[in-house]
C-alpha cells in the first residue's frame, strides 16, 4: 500500500506560531517533535520510504527533504502554487497512476494531527487495505471513536455493518456533519452511530481519478496534460505552466460531496486520534484539566484559568490578570490576544494583512 501525506497547508489557525515558511506540521511542539515527524517515524518502519509520498509546496519542499533525507526525491511532490486540496490530491493521484500504482491501495493522510495509539491505527490501515484489494472501486473513510463532545470537528453518521476484517468493522456511510452544536455532539458521543471524521481515506488512485473525470472534467483534463509529461524532460515545465490554471477548490467539492454513496464505506477506528487544529484545541490536547493553563516561556498567569499562554520572547515577561478562556501568544515579532470563542476568526483576520501590506507577518 502507498501512503500519501499532504503537508502544504500554512496552518493559519495556529498563527502567529505557524507561518507560511514554517507551518505547524513542521514545528516541534510535542516533546521536541513535530506532528509530521511523529507520523513518519511511525510509518516508515511499517511501509518503507519507497511507499511513502509527501505532497507539499515549493516553499516547503527543501525543508522537508532536509529533515527527512531518506525520502526518495521522486516521492516528494510539489505544487508550484497553492490551489487547495482538489488540485493537490489530483496531482498526487496522477503521479501514482504514472508510477504504475493506480490500482494499488493508497492511504490519504494529513501531517498536522496526532495518533495516540499507533498499533490500533495500523490495524485499521490493514483492514482498509484488505478491503480495497477486494474492491478497488471504493473509498473508505476512517472514523475515530469520539472521545468527547467536540463541536469543532466533522462527524460521520454510520449505518449498518457491512464487513469485519480482523476485528475492524466497516459500515455504510449515512451522513456527514461539520461542526455540530454542543447538544448534538454530546448526544452523538453516546449513541454508537457517529464517529469523528479524521479526514483519512483508503482508496485507489484510479478510482479517485475516475471521480475527477466524472465530476470536474475541466480539472481532470488539466491533470491529464500534466500526466502526459510526467517522467519526461518536460515534466517540471508542464507542471509550472498547467497547474496554476487550475481553480482553487477543495477535495470535498471535487470528489467527496458527489461520490456515489454506494461507493463509500466507513471504518470505525479507536486509535487515539486528535486534531489540535487551533491554538485553543492545542491547549485542550495538552491540558490535564479543563481549568488548567497551558504555558510556555516566561509567563505569570495571575488569577487566570483555562488559557493558552505562550511566550517565545526570552527577553520579555508575559503576565496576565483575571483572564478566563484566552489565548495569548508572543512570538517576538507578533502578539495575538483572543478569547477562545473567537479563534475561528484568525483566518479572516489574516486576509486583512495582505490588504494592509503586512505580508511579512504571514
Amino acid at each position: 500500500m502507498k501512503i500519501v501525506f499532504f503537508a502544504g497547508g500554512p496552518g493559519t489557525r495556529f498563527w502567529p506560531i505557524s507561518r507560511k515558511k514554517m507551518p505547524k506540521q513542521l514545528i516541534p511542539m510535542f516533546d521536541g517533535k513535530s506532528t509530521m515527524r511523529m507520523h513518519l517515524e511511525n510509518m516508515f518502519p511499517k511501509y518503507g520510504w519507497n511507499n511513502i509520498l509527501i505532497t507539499t509546496t515549493d516553499l516547503l519542499a527543501t525543508k522537508i527533504k532536509e529533515e527527512f533525507p531518506d525520502l526518495p526525491l521522486m516521492n516528494l511532490i510539489t505544487e508550484p502554487v497553492r490551489r487547495d486540496l482538489g488540485p493537490a490530491v489530483g496531482l498526487t493521484m496522477m503521479k501514482l497512476h504514472k508510477m504504475g500504482a493506480g490500482k494499488e491501495p493508497v492511504a490519504i493522510l494529513w501531517t498536522d494531527n496526532f495518533i495516540g495509539k499507533p498499533e490500533n491505527f495500523f490495524a485499521s490501515m490493514r483492514a482498509g487495505e484488505q478491503f480495497i484489494l477486494q474492491d478497488s472501486e471504493k473509498i473508505i473513510f476512517i472514523g475515530e471513536k469520539p472521545q468527547f463532545a467536540n463541536e469543532n470537528l466533522g462527524w460521520i453518521e454510520i449505518g449498518e455493518e457491512i464487513d469485519s476484517i480482523e476485528g475492524q468493522k466497516l459500515y455504510k456511510r449515512e451522513a456527514f456533519t461539520y461542526r455540530p452544536d454542543k447538544k448534538l455532539a454530546e448526544a452523538w458521543t453516546k449513541d454508537n452511530k457517529h464517529l469523528w471524521n479524521t479526514g483519512y481515506f483508503i482508496t485507489t488512485a484510479d478510482f479517485i481519478l475516475g471521480e475527477y473525470e466524472r465530476q470536474n472534467k475541466k480539472l481532470y483534463d488539466l491533470l491529464v496534460q500534466i500526466g502526459e509529461a510526467m517522467h519526461t524532460s518536460k515534466e517540471n515545465e508542464v507542471i509550472q505552466e498547467v497547474y496554476p490554471q487550475m481553480e482553487s477548490v477543495s477535495f470535498d467539492n471535487v470528489v467527496l460531496e458527489g461520490v456515489d454513496p454506494q461507493k463509500t464505506l466507513v471504518l470505525a477506528g479507536d486509535f487515539g486520534w486528535s486534531d489540535p487544529g487551533t491554538l485553543y484545541a492545542l491547549k485542550q490536547f495538552l491540558q490535564k484539566n479543563e481549568k488548567d493553563n497551558v504555558v510556555k516561556g516566561k509567563v505569570i498567569a495571575y488569577k487566570s484559568n483555562d488559557c493558552l499562554l505562550y511566550n517565545y520572547n526570552q527577553d520579555q515577561l508575559l503576565a496576565t490578570i483575571g483572564l478566563e478562556g484566552f489565548v495569548v501568544v508572543n512570538t517576538g515579532d507578533a502578539i495575538l490576544v483572543t478569547h477562545k470563542d473567537n479563534i475561528r476568526y484568525i483566518g479572516d483576520m489574516l486576509k486583512e494583512f495582505e490588504e494592509q501590506n503586512l505580508q511579512k507577518y504571514l
